[in-house]
């Protein structure tokens, strides 16, 4: 008698087009890059500190980093060299925007305007 078997995915080889589709609809709910907090964060150092603290919130609380935060790389031709980005999803960028360095004036002013839309 042939019993059932449940097939896990994860344990097995994917098709290399299969792990390819299922990345690109991962990457749709990564609409915000870090790039576009520059104007937020006085310092590349502020906002890395921001985005590990960010992924520390998501690993506390259970949400898979590599669904919420992707690194990439952008090549900067006329100086020849390469520059790291984020590609984030929208919990990624608020997570991001709430838990910058507090002396940051726009940090605190982020925060305030969640508190008054929480109260």
């Amino acid at each position: 008698m042939k019993t059932n078997e449940i097939l896990v995915l994860d344990d097995q080889r994917l098709p290399r087009h299969i792990r390819a589709f299922i990345e690109a609809m991962e990457q749709l709910d990564m609409q915000f890059t870090s790039a576009s907090l520059e104007n937020i964060y006085q310092s590349d150092r502020d906002m890395e500190m921001a985005i590990a603290r960010a992924m520390q919130v998501c690993r506390n609380i259970g949400l898979p980093l590599e669904r919420h935060f992707r690194r990439r790389y952008l090549a900067n031709e006329s100086l020849h060299t390469l520059e790291t980005d984020w590609r984030m999803s929208k919990v990624a960028y608020c997570l991001t925007l709430i838990n910058g360095n507090p002396d940051n004036p726009m940090v605190g002013r982020i925060q305030w305007e969640l508190l008054k839309r929480m109260v």
